[in-house]
């Protein structure tokens, strides 16, 4: 079957969570899970991006999503970034009808999961839409 996406804006959020991963994680794994469930109209996607890396303080994680905000002032000396890419992300997952959450530990990695709805299409050829 095909389905109507953003293309542009799912790229964007999966490569920033990947892009993360990777930066994270000194030694170990990053690992991308895609799974969907039919409903109606539409497919339920969910990507999980999951790494063994430096991990996160329960503490900070729902202020990554905040623009400007990294878990402490080390990780940005060590790691750059100007901490807007997971708010960016999240604000497309939910125009996408979804979200992103994170589950984390310190020195156990974490997990970005990301949930979005995808309208079923018919084939239409030459449409960039459609993927």
């Amino acid at each position: 079957e095909w389905i109507y996406i953003d293309g542009l804006r799912l790229g964007q959020c999966l490569s920033n969570l990947v892009s993360n991963a990777i930066k994270f994680t000194d030694a170990g794994t990053v690992a991308i899970k895609v799974s969907s469930i039919a409903r109606d109209q539409t497919y339920y996607f969910q990507i999980e991006v999951t790494d063994t890396g430096i991990g996160i303080p329960e503490d900070v994680q729902s202020k990554l999503f905040e623009p400007f905000t990294q878990a402490d002032g080390s990780t940005t000396r060590r790691f750059g970034g100007s901490g807007l890419g997971l708010s960016i992300a999240r604000k497309f997952a939910r125009m996408m009808g979804g979200d992103i959450v994170v589950n984390s530990k310190p020195d156990r990695g974490a997990t970005f999961t990301m949930s979005f709805d995808a309208r079923k299409s018919q084939a239409i050829e030459g449409l960039s839409e459609v993927a």
